[in-house]
């Protein structure tokens, strides 16, 4: 019996079909079930590059507080500004921590999946390489010499024309077989490869995150030291701190002072298009009365005098087609196209710098190593200096001061009476009057004499402060 005329011949030559047809990419249907996708993979690649960008940002400002730190001079040791320094780092350091250990999950996460991919991949080459043993010894012992041999033996010309296709179809499997083995075998070395690199990033970042604590621990250390030095000389002490309180007293009494000033000119404004309105009203009113009189009076004329009469009068000036705002915020429309609507917005605005860390949160909160209450109208964000800072809604620049220790104070408009604050900015992106984006550059923070920059930024209601913590995303 020859090889075309075995019952298992076409059986085995369809599975063997299907298989090439499946490997021939060099990933079969079950190995795309188990394999995570492009977009899978460019979601874990992305996190892991915010995780990675976001570290980078908080060595640049640890970097910066270091050195300031480094340059202070004994005396200045025992200072606040040195105290301040000290304490942000120790922020900066928990914040980076906790970014360390969201990075090791991360790589936890991207370890198993590529442990997953080199099994499917090894299991993929395991099926190829015995799927092309099979078609190589059939290839070998059915093709060659004997092609003639089976096609002359077919009982007719139909019969020939299909042994003639299969015949074809198995020199082309090992062609396919061999590179479909190839493009696996890369594969798996590239998966053995990429799980190799995890391993050490991984290392490297248990390493980073005990260097870290140890660097915390020391900080916190040296915090006390500070303290205990500067608490010693009661006098000095006392005299620091009451400058401390006097400079974050002198901010937000000339921030306060601009929002009370925009917010009066806003209620004259507003005052002055109701008088305008009322204005308006009261002249259609007495335009209707005249109109009415005149109509009266006309009645006592022949009809055709009373109609062209009408029709003269109703041509001067119809008061039904002016225009008349309907409200006094007819002017303040224009925020509404490129504001977010404050009311709902809360927990979704951007923030206005990005990779900081929350230095001094809103309200009155005790600090504890101080032993004082501090008042904070809006939120202080650490940040490396000279990064960029955007508005968190789009608005109007309504207001655009300088103080010689906290850098130019930028406040913008937004519908509905809000009010953003941005202080201690360095170089500025835009002018006063002029109406912006959301997201649009507004400057760049500035440097304090701690080290690095801190931005304040602060949300107001007409003359309300407002939590911030509660609108940022």
């Amino acid at each position: 019996m020859t090889f075309f005329a075995s019952p298992a011949f076409f059986p085995r030559v369809l599975r063997i079909a299907a298989l090439l047809f499946m490997l021939l990419p060099g990933i079969s249907p079950s190995a795309l079930a188990a394999l995570p996708r492009n977009s899978e993979i460019s979601i874990i690649m992305k996190e892991r590059a915010a995780v990675e960008q976001n570290l980078s940002s908080l060595k640049r400002q640890l970097q910066e507080y270091q050195a300031k730190l480094q340059s202070t001079s004994r005396k200045e040791s025992q200072s606040f500004k040195v105290l301040e320094n000290i304490r942000t780092q120790i922020l900066v350091l928990e914040k980076m921590i906790a970014e360390n250990q969201n990075y090791l999950k991360k790589l936890d996460g991207n370890i198993a999946r590529l442990r997953h991919e080199l099994q499917g991949n090894r299991q993929i080459y395991g099926r190829v390489s015995d799927d092309f043993r099979r078609t190589a010894v059939s290839a070998y012992k059915y093709g060659g010499n004997r092609d003639r041999e089976h096609l002359f033996a077919s009982g007719s010309v139909s019969k020939a024309l299909v042994r003639a296709q299969y015949m074809g179809f198995f020199t082309r499997a090992v062609r396919n077989n061999v590179d479909t083995l190839q493009t696996v075998a890369v594969k798996l070395e590239n998966s053995r490869l990429a799980l190799e690199q995890s391993y050490k990033q991984k290392a490297e970042m248990v390493k980073e995150q005990e260097r870290q604590l140890k660097s915390w621990a020391s900080r916190k250390n040296e915090k006390e030291m500070v303290l205990e030095r500067l608490k010693k000389n009661k006098q000095e002490y006392l005299l620091q701190l009451a400058s401390v309180q006097k400079k974050r007293t002198q901010l937000q009494s000339r921030i306060e002072s601009l929002i009370l000033a925009e917010q009066r000119a806003l209620e004259a404004e507003r005052d002055r298009q109701r008088k305008i309105l009322e204005a308006r009203r009261l002249r259609q009113r007495l335009q209707t009365e005249r109109l009415e009189a005149d109509r009266i009076r006309l009645k006592k004329e022949k009809p055709a005098k009373i109609e062209l009469a009408v029709k003269q009068k109703t041509a001067v000036k119809s008061p039904e087609k002016e225009s008349v705002p309907s409200s006094p915020k007819v002017d303040f429309s224009e925020l509404d196209g490129v504001s977010a609507d404050f009311d709902k917005a809360l927990g979704s605005l951007p923030w206005p710098v990005r990779n900081g860390v929350v230095a001094q949160r809103f309200g009155s909160v005790e600090d504890k190593d101080l032993k004082i209450v501090r008042t904070n109208n809006g939120i202080d964000i650490s940040v490396p200096v000279s990064t960029q800072v955007r508005a968190v809604s789009g608005g109007k620049v309504v207001q655009i001061a300088f103080l010689p220790t906290f850098g130019n104070i930028v406040i913008i408009r937004h519908p509905k009476s809000y009010l953003t604050v941005y202080a201690n900015l360095g170089q500025l992106n835009i002018v006063k009057d002029e109406l912006i984006k959301s997201q649009q550059l507004l400057g760049v923070s500035g440097k304090t004499p701690e080290g690095t920059s801190i931005v304040h930024f602060e949300i107001w209601k007409g003359r309300v402060k407002q939590n911030p913590a509660k609108w940022l995303r």
